[in-house]
Formats: structure tokens, sequence, C-alpha cells
């Protein structure tokens, strides 16, 4: 690399792009980690070397916390200067080197030649002389520039400090330019002062903690939850962020939750690494600041002087300087009267260094002092949990009060909690009696922190015949078990509690729970046997239990091909809905799952979204629902069929995520199942197929329902893929049961008549494609219409009856026009576009290309978009045989242009087109620069026209 060559503005502009792009250091070794979100910064920096090229001297001044990046930025800002043809010296103070003076400046004077600072003067009319004289050689070594870039002001010595001064208050008359960094706690005043005075030729730069989109740049290939949770855990630093990325997720949470006191979280030596990284700062303080700093850590964000002085065995006013000194480290701050350590990595290093015994003691110590001071129980529970002895009664009383309060607003802790009172319970306790409610809250707590396995360990030692909590002990088991998707084991409670029930309102609520399983198994009877008599039973008594009865009771008559009768008992059951409260509904708030299912399965959209909407409501009332994830799972199938797909892929996501941490491998198998079908029109079949695999093996859901689900959007992503042989394996696989309602029968007939056709077998695709619309019209299912008719049109397609093919795209897409089925409208045209450039007719092939291009692009669906150019470029010779028309641009435009350019017919803005495109506004206008004289156009306007017609 030439970095001393002249043209030195062009090599800070180029990496000032890169910077911005976080890329600079991939291009020029001199940087070791991305710059990333500072592209203001090095703007700065090269504002000022054009200053200081001109012939003067300037300052930039780089300030922030520790960590925060102002090392890393004067590794560039050297960089640039050295690649700008400047001499650049580097100083770096430390703390262990602030009895040596002049320390700071002679490595980064002996770079430009001047080593002969002797670093003995003591008097200060000696040390003016030796500043004078650096001065001076400043002055005879500028030539075409002097850089000085000087970090950790913070750390400097006297001397030190005294010359960075007087250079700043007595600028060299030359080009000189001085980069100063320290710590935002440890300003060094007069230094401050004189930049302040300077007048022109002065930078300021404060370093921000990094954002979100930047992480994006700086550990790209992660989910967007764990972003968020390293974005959490490392409040933006970027040192705290690099050590973090090797923590795993659950370690993360408990970092962001607990602040670093978990001993969990460091359990192994890899990740003690970190906190060892983190003691320079700690090792140099005073035996009774380390005191202190172990105090805090202990305690928490709660640590009052008083309370730290109680924990830490120390007088108050030794406590208060100590706190003192830990604020001009730059280790915390004061919060009022609280001290809070800046983060908690620091945090989590002072709390490991304190020592596993002192720790115990502490919160002994704590636990008493706010125990006197009538703190409130969960602060004094967070310390008697850490320090509680066996038999401890008044402890284990204290823990019971505080777990039971926070078992659905803080599951993880209630589970701490909850756990150690009853672990240090004596066999002679007169707490004992309480014992059964708390394990029952415990299980509670576990099945709400994801330990499902636990949570049913828990759960079985209550379900002894004759216990007084068998009853509850058994609902909850049901929950447990069909997150676990085992529906063998609630089945076998259901019925267990079945035959114990004497009560109808018990017995009609269970036989709802049966009908709920019946359909995850797609036993249409037994939902409707169920229900019947669940409905007798709750005579109109108990309208949510109703209401989940008549959901129920839909999804079997629309299994049985009974559309219009299912579309009856929908309705009534979101009349029962409407007449009940959000209290009365929240224990049963699931319902609202099945029922906004089976209305997006018929066509009632605004019926599902409104249901969806009141069920999120009424979680975020509880505070904590089993339910949520199962919501999620649905709404992402609503938003599926709206077209609206990246909409629906954030919400599987989340229902992942949702189910991950309630530890509920059978949802994430369903949220898995759905999201195939969005990711395979966004990002092609290889990334749906590779969910679908790794949904495989780990484990397809057990609900049968769901598992269909899968099964269907993995083999159309396998007929997208042009594998139509793997497509009819999947139909015709042993492992697979296929129900006999008529709208499964219909989509396994379409897909297989996709798929012979797509293996040459057009004769019987194309019986199969009619006899699935022959189903679809005897059961009044219009969607399944639609993709019956559109089977037929691709098989005449593949047969070559380009006209006939044409005919029935374009009354397939009227179809689902009708019933809001965007992205199959979308393909519908898509294929008639095909079908009549086959044919010869250019006109209607590009006015069906344009629909098709606008449908996938208002669905973002750019992988469909992406297949549009490509059709266009493969059937070009169909599309000119009746001369070239006036349309057509696959000629004239790059694949990214022709993107933008149906974008941009499509109505998007260009800052919608950038978002869209994952690229910046400015390579917007610039393609539609190109694209303008291409297509001989001069306004967006006159561009959709022309690709609209």
């Amino acid at each position: 690399m030439f970095y001393g060559w002249a043209a030195s503005s062009d090599v800070r502009r180029s990496r000032l792009v890169l910077a911005r792009n976080g890329w600079g250091d991939r291009v020029l070794a001199s940087c070791a980690a991305p710059l990333v979100g500072r592209a203001g910064c090095v703007e700065a920096i090269s504002s000022a070397l054009d200053w200081v090229a001109a012939g003067r001297f300037g300052v930039v001044e780089v300030s922030g916390e520790a960590g925060i990046g102002k090392t890393r930025l004067l590794t560039e800002a050297g960089s640039l200067a050295g690649a700008s043809g400047f001499l650049v010296g580097r100083g770096h103070a430390t703390q262990f080197e602030q009895e040596v003076p002049l320390a700071l400046f002679v490595n980064a004077l002996r770079a430009i030649g001047f080593d002969v600072l002797t670093g003995t003067a003591t008097q200060p009319g000696d040390r003016v002389r030796d500043y004078v004289r650096v001065r001076r050689r400043l002055m005879d070594s500028a030539g075409t520039g002097v850089a000085l870039v000087l970090d950790d002001l913070h750390w400097a010595d006297h001397p030190s400090l005294e010359l960075t001064e007087y250079l700043i208050r007595n600028p060299p008359p030359a080009p000189v330019l001085l980069v100063l960094a320290f710590r935002s706690a440890r300003t060094p005043v007069r230094i401050v002062d004189a930049i302040t005075r300077a007048g022109p030729g002065t930078w300021r730069i404060h370093l921000d903690p990094l954002r979100e989109a930047d992480l994006r740049l700086l550990v790209p290939g992660v989910s967007r939850r764990r972003r968020g949770l390293l974005l959490r855990a490392s409040h933006g630093n970027p040192l705290y962020l690099q050590m973090l990325t090797r923590l795993r997720d659950t370690a993360l949470i408990e970092l962001v939750r607990d602040g670093g006191d978990r001993g969990a979280v460091w359990a192994d030596e890899s990740t003690r690494q970190i906190l060892h990284t983190l003691v320079a700062d700690l090792a140099v303080l005073p035996d009774s600041c380390k005191r202190v700093a172990h105090a805090v850590a202990v305690i928490g964000d709660h640590a009052t002087v008083d309370l730290v002085a109680q924990v830490a065995q120390l007088p108050a006013p030794a406590v208060a300087d100590a706190l003192d000194q830990l604020c001009g480290m730059g280790l915390g701050d004061m919060d009022g009267a609280w001290f809070r350590f800046h983060h908690p990595l620091i945090r989590a290093a002072a709390h490991d260094a304190a020592g596993p015994a002192w720790r115990t003691g502490a919160h002994t110590r704590a636990a008493e002092y706010l125990r006197a001071h009538d703190s409130p129980v969960p602060l004094i529970a967070h310390h008697v949990e850490r320090s509680a002895r066996y038999g401890d009664e008044a402890a284990a009383a204290l823990l019971l009060d505080a777990g039971e309060s926070v078992v659905y607003r803080a599951p993880g802790t209630a589970v701490r909690w909850l756990g150690t009172a009853l672990r240090i319970l004596a066999p002679t306790s007169r707490l004992l009696e309480a014992r059964p409610a708390a394990v029952l809250h415990y299980a509670r707590a576990l099945g709400l922190a994801g330990e499902l396995d636990r949570s049913w360990t828990v759960v079985q030692e209550l379900l002894r015949d004759g216990h007084p909590l068998r009853a509850q002990a058994a609902a909850f088991g049901l929950v447990i078990a069909r997150l676990r998707g085992d529906l063998d084991t609630a089945s076998a409670l259901l019925d267990a509690e079945l035959l114990q029930a004497r009560d109808p309102m018990v017995e009609g609520k269970l036989r709802i729970q049966l009908a709920a399983l019946g359909s995850l198994r797609e036993h249409a009877a037994a939902v409707r046997k169920h229900t019947r008599r669940a409905l007798e039973l709750l005579d109109g008594h108990r309208p949510a239990l109703c209401a989940a009865a008549r959901a129920l009771q839909a999804w079997a008559e629309f299994s049985d091909g009974h559309a219009d009768l299912a579309r009856i008992r929908a309705r009534q059951a979101a009349h029962l809905v409407s007449a009940v409260s959000d209290v009365t509904l929240r224990p049963h708030v699931e319902l609202l799952g099945p029922l906004a299912w089976i209305q997006t399965r018929l066509g009632d959209f605004t019926s599902a979204g409104r249901h969806l909407e009141r069920a999120y409501e009424v979680v975020d009332q509880a505070g904590q629902s089993s339910a949520l994830p199962y919501l999620l799972v649905v709404d992402g199938m609503l938003q599926t069929r709206l077209g609206q797909l990246p909409a629906a892929l954030d919400l599987l996501e989340q229902a992942g995520l949702a189910a991950d941490q309630i530890g509920s491998a059978e949802i994430r198998a369903m949220a898995d199942a759905v999201r195939i079908l969005p990711l395979l029109w966004t990002a092609g079949p290889a990334a749906a197929i590779a969910v679908a695999n790794r949904l495989d093996a780990a484990g397809r859901p057990r609900s049968r329902t769901w598992w269909r689900v899968g099964l269907v959007h993995l083999a159309v992503a396998h007929v997208a893929a042009g594998d139509p042989q793997r497509c009819l394996d999947l139909l015709t696989g042993e492992r697979v049961r296929w129900p006999a309602d008529p709208a499964a029968t219909v989509i396994r007939l379409v897909l297989m008549a996709h798929a012979l056709a797509g293996r040459g077998g057009v004769g019987a695709a194309g019986a199969v494609a009619q006899d699935a619309e022959r189903i679809a019209l005897s059961a009044g299912l219009d969607y399944e219409v639609g993709l019956a008719v559109h089977a037929q049109g691709y098989v005449a397609t593949q047969a070559g009856r380009h006209d006939e093919a044409g005919a029935l795209a374009t009354r397939s897409a009227a179809t689902f026009a009708v019933v809001s089925a965007p992205i199959e409208q979308a393909r519908a045209h898509h294929l008639a576009a095909v079908a009549f450039a086959r044919a010869g007719l250019a006109e209607r092939s590009h006015e069906e290309f344009g629909r098709a291009s606008s449908g996938y692009t208002s669905c973002a669906a750019n992988w469909l978009l992406s297949t549009i150019t490509s059709d266009r470029r493969r059937h070009a010779a169909q599309l000119s045989r009746r001369g070239r028309t006036p349309h057509r641009t696959d000629d004239v435009l790059t694949s990214r242009e022709r993107q933008v350019a149906d974008l941009v017919a499509a109505g998007l803005s260009n800052q919608e087109i950038a978002e869209r495109l994952f690229v910046s506004h400015r390579t917007v206008e610039s393609h539609l620069s190109r694209i303008f004289p291409k297509l001989d156009v001069r306004s967006r306007t006159a561009l959709a026209r022309r690709l609209n017609g």
C-alpha cells in the first residue's frame, strides 16, 4: 500500500467512504477493528487535516467513556495523517507512568526525530525551556505536516499535561495537528479550557454509544434478537460489545436482567476471562476503595452511602470519599443518593473480585440493614436468597411471600426465590402446610421461565389421588403438556379429570379442552362430540367457554367442507367473545387463536385481525401468558395470507423467540412451519428449504395440523426450486396421513398437479387439477378454487396450450382478487404473462408482467420479483414476434435498474425503494439518472406509464 503519495484528500475521501460503510479496515490493514458508526468523526478529522495542510495549527479533542472507541478513532486519525504525508508521532499515557515526567511525549517526539528530552527537569523554569524546545522542533520538522496523536490524557503525568496546554496556548506557526483523547469522567480541565479559548482550528468530538444499525455491520449474520441483547448488555460500548459476543444468549439475558451479579453467567473459564480484562482499573484502587466497589457490586442499584457503609463495614465518610474516587475514575456515577456502575460488566468484575465467602456475608449485612429500615420485601429477598441458611423459617417465609408475588411478572426471579425457600424448609417447620401451594407456584414459575421439563416434574408431585391441589395441578399440567407437544399426556390428564368431574361447568371446560386436542390431531368427529356435550353442560353460561366451543365447531365444519356452516359457527363465537370483558376473557385468551385461525381460513381477515389485537391487549394486561407464542404464529399466518410478508416474518421470529423463552419446542416448530412460505417468497427456495430441513431434523410439530402446514409449505418450496419429484415424495410418503377434509385434499391435489406437470406428465396432472377444482367447488371453498384453476393454467402452459393457459391464469387471478390473496393473485398474473408471451401476445404479456411486478412489490416478495426479470428475458423472443414492443426494457436495463424501475412504477418513493432494496437513497437516485435516458422518459410518472402501459 502507498500511504505517502500526494493526493492525500483523495485518500481521506476513500477512507471516509469505507468508514461510513464499516469496511475501511479490510482495505487498510493499519486499523485492527471495524470503524462503524463514526463517519461524522472521520469527517471532522479529515477537515482538521485539510486545515493543517494549509500551514496552520489545529487541535482535535476526542472524549468519551472507557471502551467507547477513542483509541480506535485515534488509530484512524494517525492512519489518515500518514496517508496525507504527515509525520505522525503517537503517545499513550498509562496509570503506571504518572510519576515519569513527559512520559506521554517521549515516543511521540521520537517518531519525528526529537529524542533529547531529559525527562528530569523539576523546576518550572526548566520545564518551560523544554516546552519551548519542543515547540521549536515542531516548527522545524513540520514540512508538509506533523500530527501528534496522544491517547488517554486522563492518565498523563503533570509535565505532559503542561506541555500539551503550552502548545495549545502558544501554537507553533506551522502545519501541526494535535489529536488528544481522554475519558469524559476524568477531563483534563486546563487543556479543555485551552482548547475552548483557541478559536478556529479546533474540533471537539464526543463519542456516543453505537446504535442498532451499527451492530448490523459489526456483528453480521446474527438474529435481530441477539443484536438487541448485545446492544442492551453492552450499552452500545464497542469494547464491551467485543467481549460479549462470546457469550450465549442465555448469559446475555442474565447479564441484562441482573446486572452482572449472577455467578452462572461467568461459570466457564472462557467467559470469566472477560472479567479479568476489566480489573485493571480496580487494581489501582486503595484497599478501602476496593472494598466499597465490592460492596456496591453486591448491593446493586440501591447502593446508598449508609447501606454501603453497613455492607463494607467502613465509616460513612470513608465510603463517601471512595465513591467520589470511583466516580472520578469513570467507573460509575451518583444518581441522587444512589451510586451505580456505568456498566454491568464493571459491576460483574467488582462482584467477581470480592470472593464468594465475603459476598455471602455482605448479602447478610445488606438484608439486616434493609429489614431494619422497612424496605420493600422484593429488595430484601434479593439478599436473603443469597445468604439464607437451612432451617431459617423467617428467610423461608419472606422468600415464599416474595416469590409468589412475582410468579407472572418475573418468573425467573420467582423460580430462584421459591426454590430457595423450598430447599431451606426443615421437616419440622411450621410452614409445611404452605408447601403444596408453594410447590404449585414454583411449577408455574418454572413453566413461565421456559423450564417445561422441570415444571412437569414438580407438577407430578401434586397429581396424586386425593391431593387437595390435584385439580389445579392437572390444569397447569395440561398447559405444560401442550407446550411440550405431548398430546398423549394431555389427553390422559383430561380423561382422568373427566372421570372425577361432578360439576357441569368443570366437565364442560374439560370437554372443550379435549375438543382442542382433537383439532390438533385432526379428529373432527372427536371435536364435534366434545363441543356438543360442552354446550349442553354450559347451557349458555360461561360465554368465553361457549365461544371456544363454537370456534372449534367452526374448525370441524370447515374440515368437512361445510364452509357456510363454518362461517355461521365462527360468527357465533365472535358474538360471544364480544360480549365478555377482558377480565373474564383473561383465563381463556388462548381461545382467540383458534378463532382467528379459522377466520383466516374462511377469508374473514378483518375479524381475525381484530381478535388477535384484542388477544394481545389481554395478554399485556395479564403481564405473562403462555398463549402469546401461539397467537403470534396465527398472526404470522394471517399476515402471510394478506401478503404482508415482512410483517409475517417479524411476527414469526417473535413467536419463535417467545417459544424459546418459555421452552416450548412445539410452538417453535409451529412458527418455523409457517415461516417457510413467507421466507420462500422473499428469499427464495434455498432459504425456505434450509429452514424446513432444520425443522425436520430438530423435530417436526407433534400436532398433525401444524405439521401439515409445514409439509404443504415445503412442497411448494420444492416445486419453486424445480424439484417436482421431491414434492411428490412429500405428498405420498408413508409417514404422512392426509385428512379427508376437502381443503387439505384440494391443496394436496394442486401440488401434485404442479409436480406431475413439472415431470412431463401433463395428462395425469390435468386430471388431478380438474379433480381439485371439482372438490373445491362442491365444498364452496373459493380460495381453493383459485388454487385449482391456477394449477390447470400451469398444466396447460407445460402442455403448450398457451392461449388456454393465459385464460385460466387470468381467471384464477380474478378469483384471488375476490378472496384477497395478493401473493397468489400476483403469481397468477405472472403465469398469465408467461403464457401470453409464449403465445406471442406481447401487449397482453407486458400488461400481466406489470400487474405481477406491482403485486410482488406491494407484498415485498423480493425473490418472486427477481423472477420477473429472468422470465421476461427468457421469453424475449415471444414478446418480439409481432414487432418490438415499446414497453420492453430488458435489453437496456440491468437487473438492478429493472428492480428500481418496477418499484417506481408501483408508486414507491425513493426512500421506500432504498429500504426495500437495502441500498442508500443516493444509490436509488443514481439508478434513476441512468434509467430515464435509457427509456427516453423524463419523470417518474412517464416511467410508470411506460412500464405499466
